[in-house]
This record gives structure tokens, sequence and C-alpha cells, in this order.
């Protein structure tokens, strides 16, 4: 009997460690034990020995290994997805040209962007989609972001400073594979920036709402301009990807 598996980089795998759950019917469990398991031959049943109970710190380092292990490796990827977790998928958004649509109120005079659209750059962008919500960060440069790239806010309306975007009413797609990256960067996209969520998003003289204006109208020759993109303190790609995965 053999307990050998293949995994995705040929590399042989065995049994190692069995951990039996309790509880008084099923999905109300309780209590859980640790144990290793031993398997004498190849062709031998597995062995259970003696575990130990199992603590939140020890059920915590298990999770976190699996997870870690079900990280789809970059080369398995398309280009622009830079990792998938059991509930979120995070990619990258290159530079470039993207169509804005703006329907902000309009207040005497408050500077506003209004109610307009028109096609504007746009800097390099790290989208998160978990479950029904979607988180974006700004990041400098052209080429495809590492672990260390440091992550800026979002240069935009409708995100929070904690780069959760405000959803409002935007068509959300039925599930956050990798398949499913294009359809929510077209909803975000494809969505009215009406409001500023976030106090101070970016550094530039006059806030959001001139800004946005300023892009608009072409001031800055087809370039987003990197130098107005605020930093997030600390903040690497490799930080939100082990965020997301629930390891600290």
């Amino acid at each position: 009997m053999s307990f050998e598996v293949q995994d995705c980089a040929a590399n042989s795998v065995r049994l190692q460690t069995a951990i039996l759950l309790y509880g008084s019917d099923h999905g109300n469990l309780s209590y859980a034990t640790i144990h290793p398991v031993d398997l004498p031959s190849p062709d031998a049943s597995p062995v259970i020995r003696a575990g130990r109970p199992a603590d939140s710190t020890s059920l915590k380092e298990v999770c976190a290994s699996l997870i870690s292990s079900a990280r789809i490796r970059s080369g398995l990827l398309s280009d622009n997805v830079l990792s998938i977790g059991l509930e979120h998928v995070i990619w990258w958004s290159r530079p470039g040209p993207r169509t804005y649509f703006f329907n902000c109120r309009e207040s005497e005079g408050v500077v506003s962007v209004g109610k307009r659209g028109g096609t504007a750059p746009a800097p390099g962008l790290i989208f998160v989609a978990k479950e029904q919500s979607l988180w974006v960060y700004a990041v400098k440069g052209d080429s495809r972001p590492t672990l260390d790239t440091p992550l800026y806010h979002a240069p935009f309306m409708n995100v929070w400073d904690n780069s959760k975007v405000c959803l409002g009413s935007m068509p959300l797609p039925d599930a956050t594979l990798a398949e499913s990256v294009a359809k929510w960067e077209k909803s975000f996209w494809e969505s009215n920036f009406s409001h500023p969520n976030h106090p101070k998003p970016l550094n530039y003289k006059g806030g959001i709402h001139q800004f946005s204006l300023d892009l608009l109208n072409g001031k800055f020759k087809g370039k987003f301009p990197e130098r107005v993109l605020r930093p997030i303190k600390g903040l690497t790609l490799g930080a939100v990807i082990d965020h997301f995965d629930g390891i600290k």
C-alpha cells in the first residue's frame, strides 16, 4: 500500500502526520490531536502513533505550511498574476493609458472633477481580490514586481487609506480565480470615481480633484507622474502576500 504522491514540482511526498478531529457531531468540532505516522514498508499500512493535543499555535503552523506549499509557483503563472491563495488572487497591472470615468458632486467654490471621462496614464498597480472585496496599491516602474517591491497608496478616489476599494454598485465577478482577474480589473475601471475616501491619497497641490483634472487635461504628457505617489510605510508586495495568506 503506497502513501506517496507527486506534487507539481515532481517531488515525492509521503504521509508524515495525522490530525484527528473530535466533536459531538459533524460540523461541531471541539478538540484535535496531532500524531506522527509510521510507514514500516511501502506495502504496509500506516501506523498512527501516540499524539499530543493540538493548540492554536501548532494548528497555525500546520496551516501556514500548507498555504505556503499551495502557492502556485511563479513559473506556472501568467505574467501578471503574482500569487494565488486559498481565497484570493493577487495580480499586477502594467502602467499605461486607462479610461477614467468621474461622476463627482460639484459645489460652488470647491474644485471638483464633476462628471466627465477620458483616457489618461495610470501607474503600475497591484490588485487583490478576495471573496467580494478588492484592494489596490500603486507601484513604481514598469518591471514585474518582486516580493521586495515597495507599495504606494493608489492615487484614486473611492479607495480607503487601507487600500480597500469602496465598491458601491460596482458589478463583481463570481469568483476570485486567476481566470477572473481581467473581469475584476474591467469592473474597477468601468466604474465611476465619485468621492475621495482617503484624506491624502497622493502628494499634489490641490489634492485628488485637482490632480484628476490635470491628469485628464493632459498636463503630464502621457506619462503618470510617479513623484506624486505616497509610500505606505514599510509595506512590500511580500508583506501583502503574507497578510492575505494568513502568515505573519
